[in-house]
């Protein structure tokens, strides 16, 4: 029984790297999909892009943060962290 081990293993092995492969390629696919959204979309994925003179008032007005975050995302397609922790360096760049 013992004498198939190395058998057995080699070939789970084997699924295993086919299996990653597959997933590799359906992300890597997944990931031009995204890129070429956010490019049609006006929002280069992963570069800083300024924010707008509207984005820069929100940001300067008080009790406007949310607003601002929100059209700092809308404009640049960032998540919610980038986009909010860039608003509250406005603020403080402000204060």
């Amino acid at each position: 029984m013992y004498e198939y081990l190395p058998l057995l293993l080699t070939v789970a092995i084997a699924m295993g790297l086919y299996q990653f492969d597959r997933i590799r390629q359906r992300l890597d696919r997944t990931e031009a999909k995204l890129d070429a959204l956010l490019k049609h979309l006006g929002a280069e994925g992963g570069k800083f892009q300024e924010p707008s003179e509207q984005v820069r008032a929100l940001a300067r007005t008080p009790g406007a943060r949310i607003q601002a975050i929100k059209a700092y995302r809308e404009q640049t397609g960032l998540g919610l962290k980038e986009a909010r922790d860039l608003i509250e360096k406005l603020e403080r760049d402000a204060a």
